[in-house]
């Protein structure tokens, strides 16, 4: 099919020459101007008021950014007055300039709602607006308006929860902010802060926390953190057992118990979570916990576990091939480096009655031991270096299971038992062969 067209007349042949003209300066125009919006649009560009009036031309195309004119962005808004992006970079911009530009600030916003009706993004900068100029009222309208289009927005979930508090209606915040944190910890954490403080430190009203473990959690930190120890602690036996047992940030609640001076309250929260069903009463009767090294020992939480971490001059580890009683040892076999040294790779956290005198016993084997000096076990205060007691050293040579006895007197709460080898010297001759240690036991002498 061919299409004839009479283009022979010279009026004709302008007509369309114009058309064609008309049409590719509309097709250039379009473009032209959704360059323009875009780059004045750009989210990594940000206005600035002593920006040259070219600058966002070549922001883009530059490591740093200038900025955009406002008076560009104006002129620009003025000339695209349908453009909702305009609109709401001015407002945007004006919201954060003093009081005297909020009018303006508010006026971009509506015609940015006017412009989308079915965004929620500009009802949320409304909302903001109207909370700087003290409508509290208009506020609330936009943000829950905002809440319809988007019911499930965090940020907006937030700001009503904000809007509420600020006018005293504590209760109907925490159902927002409950929302808000349900969905990052980030609203969690702010959430804690801001009712904490404008409820008075009332513990109560700091449970916007969602009903799952993480969050849970960082509620007892919270807790902790505001020096309350006892609520912290309640919260935290609210978490299921298993829950915290597979989360490194309840082994550090623990840690951050203990540094805080709330070692008995740790050691508490750490047996309930350690309980197993079926073991035998030497847990909880000694002083020591797991003295035989029969129970696994969670690497995590070993806060009054032994703690057994590598060393450079020995393996160590659990010995199922030999035992005193039982069926575990614990084992340390020497790889023969000068100056060997054992400091506290080896130890456990021990709670203890102040004030009192307590004997400390234990077990050892050697096997082909040569050491200048071989490994004891010290008592002492807060940290490994603070000695209160020690053994004799283990004996060298090759010999069966002897018992080892060390009596102490402490006037703290809690002592370190640890294994040390410390050198005398700054050079000494390697250490070569095996020792075990086996069912250690504290107990008080009354």
């Amino acid at each position: 099919m061919r299409l004839d067209l009479p283009l022979d007349h010279p009026g004709a042949r302008i007509t369309v020459i114009a058309v064609v003209i008309g049409l590719c300066g509309s097709l250039l125009y379009a473009t032209l101007s959704g360059f323009l919006i875009g780059a004045l649009t750009d989210e990594n560009i940000p206005v600035t008021v002593d920006a040259l009036p070219g600058s966002f031309l070549s922001a883009p195309f530059k490591d740093d950014r200038i900025g955009i004119n406002p008076d560009v962005l104006a002129a620009a808004t003025r000339h695209f007055p349908d453009s909702p992006r305009l609109h709401m970079k001015l407002a945007q911009f004006e919201r954060y300039r003093p009081e005297d530009h909020w009018t303006a600030a508010e006026f971009h916003a509506k015609r940015v709602i006017d412009l989308s009706p079915h965004d929620y993004k500009p009802r949320l900068l409304l909302s903001e607006i109207q909370e700087n100029q003290d409508n509290l009222e208009g506020a609330e309208e936009s943000v829950r308006a905002a809440l319809r289009l988007a019911p499930g927005n965090l940020q907006a979930h937030w700001q009503l929860g904000e809007l509420l508090l600020r006018n005293g209606n504590l209760a109907g915040s925490l159902g927002e902010f409950h929302a808000a944190a349900s969905g990052h910890i980030a609203y969690l954490q702010e959430a804690l802060k801001l009712v904490w403080s404008k409820s008075g430190k009332y513990v109560d009203a700091v449970r916007v926390t969602p009903d799952n473990p993480k969050d849970k959690l960082a509620l007892a930190r919270f807790l902790l953190e505001q020096s309350r120890p006892s609520e912290s602690a309640a919260v935290f036996r609210e978490i299921g057992r298993q829950a915290l047992l597979s989360d490194r940030e309840a082994a550090q609640y623990l840690n951050r118990l203990i540094s805080t001076g709330h070692a008995a309250l740790a050691h508490d929260l750490w047996c309930a979570l350690l309980q197993r069903d079926g073991d035998g009463p030497e847990e909880s009767t000694d002083r020591i916990w797991n003295g035989g090294f029969e129970s696994d020992i969670l690497v995590d939480f070993a806060q009054f576990d032994w703690s057994i971490q590598p060393s450079n001059y020995a393996r160590i580890s659990i010995d199922s091939r030999t035992s005193h009683t039982g069926r575990r040892s614990l084992s340390i076999d020497f790889i023969g480096r000068e100056t060997t040294r054992l400091e506290g790779e080896i130890q456990q956290r021990v709670l203890l009655r102040p004030d009192a005198r307590y004997r400390l016993q234990y077990y050892t084997k050697t096997q082909d031991l040569v050491a200048p000096e071989g490994p004891r076990v010290v008592v002492s205060g807060t940290t490994w270096q603070q000695w209160i007691a020690a053994s004799e050293p283990a004996r060298a040579g090759s010999s069966d299971w002897r018992r080892v006895t060390v009596e102490f007197f402490t006037s703290s709460p809690a002592v370190i038992v640890t294994i040390q080898q410390k050198p005398r010297y700054s050079y000494e001759d390697p250490t070569h062969g095996t020792v075990w240690f086996d069912d250690f036991e504290l107990e008080e002498i009354r």
